[in-house]
């Protein structure tokens, strides 16, 4: 089995749009930083290109833009052996009402065949996989507030097995009106949520190594399991496999952990529930907690940016990412900062 090991970030979020070193320094700034849960569009303009940004949809020129930055960053140049695994709760949601509309509007002679590729699920994915030419695996997850944390779960997971050497991995979502509405329709009113995409890059330590890459830490351990819950439902039960699983591969206590980076944001129920599995998880042990929701607000690109600020951690330390989903996923990684 291989050390799974971060040698490169990049994340396009209201917050913050850059690479390891814009990352940081957002993060060191946390105490002055504003809540920014939209992109800028200009943002995007120094990383996509003219005709990129007329052929490709919005939520997939967030992709494709953290997807370079994230490969840049990690020193990558025509990556043929790069896998890619993406997380995203909506797809490209924007493109799918447009295409509906169309046809609702004018029937058969309505629908678009431009716009019609982007109403895939993995249409983000294809995108990203053209634009850093990750030839390898590619992976779209699509599950509730868990995306991204799942993404780079199953990422880690397929490099420690030796099913390939790199992989980019992580989570993009676009902010819609509709989404907002439908979402306070359902119950998740109080919820922040945000919008933008946020990948770093996994690599085998054995690759890392041959090819002199800079690294950033290390995921220890990583698991994702369902507890019981009724869909779109908050459950009872708090006794947590994942959790337990993560820390057994990391060969870690609880009482290692120096924090916990969780995926609270706002929604009442939810949050609670998680709180409870922690509680129960550490018991007296109580490192301390955050959420980055609060200031990018809550999409699938948020994983990749709590990943980096549990890298900013002295050498050695250890910090737990947890996720629990309305319906029960879960998914829990254990991130060691540094060289390992």
């Amino acid at each position: 089995m291989s050390r799974v090991v971060v040698t490169g970030v990049g994340v396009v979020t209201g917050g913050v749009t850059g690479g390891w070193e814009d990352v940081a320094a957002y993060l060191d700034g946390l105490a002055d930083a504003a809540p920014a849960v939209r992109v800028a569009d200009d943002l995007l303009s120094g990383v996509i290109e003219g005709d990129e940004a007329r052929r490709l949809s919005r939520v997939c020129q967030l992709a494709v833009a953290a997807g370079r930055l994230a490969a840049a960053d990690a020193g990558l140049d025509a990556a043929g052996g790069l896998g890619l695994v993406i997380g995203t709760e909506f797809g490209d949601l924007r493109s799918t009402v447009g295409f509906v509309d169309g046809y609702l509007r004018r029937g058969p002679q309505g629908l678009s065949a431009l716009l019609f590729p982007n109403t895939v699920m993995n249409t983000m994915a294809a995108s990203t996989a053209i634009a850093v030419r990750a030839r390898e695996l590619s992976l779209t997850l699509n599950a509730p507030t868990v995306a991204g944390e799942l993404a780079l779960a199953r990422a880690a997971t397929a490099v420690r097995s030796g099913r390939v050497e790199a992989v980019l991995a992580g989570g993009v979502d676009e902010l819609d009106p509709l989404l907002v509405s439908v979402l306070g329709e359902m119950g998740a009113g109080g919820e922040i949520r945000g919008e933008g995409a946020g990948f770093v890059v996994l690599e085998s330590w054995d690759a890392a190594g041959a090819r002199g890459a800079r690294v950033l830490g290390e995921i220890a351990g990583a698991a994702w399991r369902a507890l019981a819950a009724r869909p779109y439902g908050v459950g009872r039960d708090t006794a947590s496999r994942a959790l337990a699983a993560a820390l057994e591969e990391a060969g870690a206590r609880p009482a290692d952990i120096g924090r916990v980076y969780a995926s609270a944001s706002g929604d009442g129920p939810r949050d609670r529930w998680e709180e409870a599995l922690l509680d129960a998880a550490f018991g007296p042990h109580r490192p301390p907690r955050a959420s980055l929701s609060s200031l990018v607000g809550r999409h699938s690109g948020t994983a990749a940016l709590s990943l980096a600020a549990a890298l900013r951690a002295p050498a050695g330390t250890l910090a737990l990412l947890h996720a629990i989903a309305r319906g029960g996923t879960q998914v829990a990684m254990v991130v060691r900062a540094g060289r390992p």
